[in-house]
């Protein structure tokens, strides 16, 4: 097992913790580690292992030991757990060697074929691909299994052509690293991602649900969907893309095809985050038509249309505020019958208020949603959390509960 800061003045550094003795951490010469952060103690807590279960025991540290947020003295702890300790935090990895050597994407055996559902039955780390559960411009998502886990996992294996050089590749594993200690639960967790041959991957939990596209779909065949569902996405992708907010990360893609509702408790999941990024470059252009832009383009802000336009969190509430549109009419806010149409009324088209085909929308619910959509991300929500603040007062005075 691995102990590794992700966030802290040492961030990056990674610990090969040993099987058969206490592994002491702190800023101190007596600890194992040494870490450069002043509010830690020099021996802050220590882990052990043992024949049945992993031990972590605060060492009387000044400030404390925080697992998943939580004060402890002595506890179990087990592989993904948070540890905070001052101002680092760390994860405990039980696969990271394996991640380690993925994500340097050392080459597996080679696959030669082009065609990419041919790869089913295929090994990628430790997840067999069994069912192509997805397709995009960039790769195939397949429903795999983990043996060693024992659980079913996503896993999204990009096109040859976009992982082919080694810019590329660096881009990726960067992207990856970023999202790698993210957690909320409405995010889909990424679990690992690698290389296999000519193949950048990445996996993530399997969620048993249907994606908003479906959903769309089906609200312009079987009717409007109730405005307090779409509420209630707006609330679960804010909280997703506040996490993100915090982390300084943006999605740069949030799109229907992109979030998943579960079909057990109809909690709302962000997927894909930093795919985006890892698909910049000359690459990911080349794959496309030209001219055409890398995401679903009915969805994208106007920003994200230009090729010098400054891309922010406000971006990310513009695709959410477009997805819920599409939810409550049936339709993008942005269409047309050739691309540079649908471009052009990105840019300078107002969409009508939902109002005018779905009549039982709240009427504040329906501002907020027009102002996700404003041209300039000037007048938009200027960060998630804003966005929630408006959202639960409307919930508040319906008497909606977000869950």
């Amino acid at each position: 097992m691995q102990l590794i800061i992700t966030h802290g003045p040492d961030s990056g550094r990674k610990f090969q913790l040993p099987g058969d003795a206490d592994y002491i951490v702190g800023r101190g010469d007596a600890s194992d580690t040494k870490i450069n952060d002043e509010s830690m103690s020099r021996r802050h807590f220590s882990i052990l292992f043992g024949s049945e279960n992993t031990t972590i025991r605060d060492l009387k540290s000044s400030s404390g030991t925080f697992v998943n947020g939580k004060k402890i003295e002595t506890s179990i702890i087990e592989s993904g757990a948070e540890i905070t300790a001052g101002n680092t935090q760390f994860r405990l990895d039980a696969v990271e060697s394996r991640n380690d050597e993925t994500l340097q994407l050392a080459d597996k055996k080679e696959i030669s074929s082009s065609n990419m559902t041919t790869l089913l039955g295929t090994q990628m780390g430790p997840f067999e691909l069994q069912e192509v559960i997805g397709k995009g411009v960039s790769g195939i998502v397949f429903k795999a299994w983990n043996k060693e886990k024992n659980q079913h996992a996503a896993i999204k294996v990009l096109s040859p052509q976009i992982s082919g050089d080694e810019d590329q590749k660096q881009r990726f594993i960067r992207a990856m690293q970023t999202m790698l200690p993210i957690r909320d639960p409405h995010i889909i967790r990424l679990l690992a991602a690698g290389k296999t041959g000519p193949y950048c991957w990445a996996a993530m939990d399997f969620i048993d649900g249907q994606n908003l596209t479906q959903l769309i779909e089906k609200v312009g065949i079987d009717g409007m969907l109730d405005w307090r569902d779409v509420w209630r996405t707006a609330m679960h992708i804010g909280r997703a893309l506040q996490v993100a907010y915090k982390e300084k990360v943006i999605h740069r893609n949030v799109t229907p095809t992109n979030i998943i509702r579960q079909h057990d408790n109809r909690s709302f999941l962000l997927g894909d985050f930093m795919l985006a990024k890892a698909l910049e470059g000359d690459n990911a252009r080349q794959i496309t038509q030209p001219g055409q832009l890398v995401g679903d383009l009915a969805y994208m802000s106007p920003e994200r249309t230009h090729s010098d336009g400054v891309v922010d969190t406000r971006s990310d509430l513009y695709g959410l505020g477009a997805t819920c549109y599409a939810l409550l009419t049936g339709t993008a806010p942005a269409t047309g019958n050739s691309l540079p149409e649908i471009v052009k009324n990105i840019r300078e088209k107002t969409p009508p208020r939902p109002k005018t085909v779905h009549l039982s929308v709240d009427d504040l619910f329906q501002d907020i949603i027009m102002r996700m959509l404003a041209k300039s991300p000037g007048d938009r929500h200027q960060s998630p959390g804003e966005l929630i603040v408006e959202l639960e007062r409307i919930g508040k005075f319906n008497n909606l509960v977000a869950n």
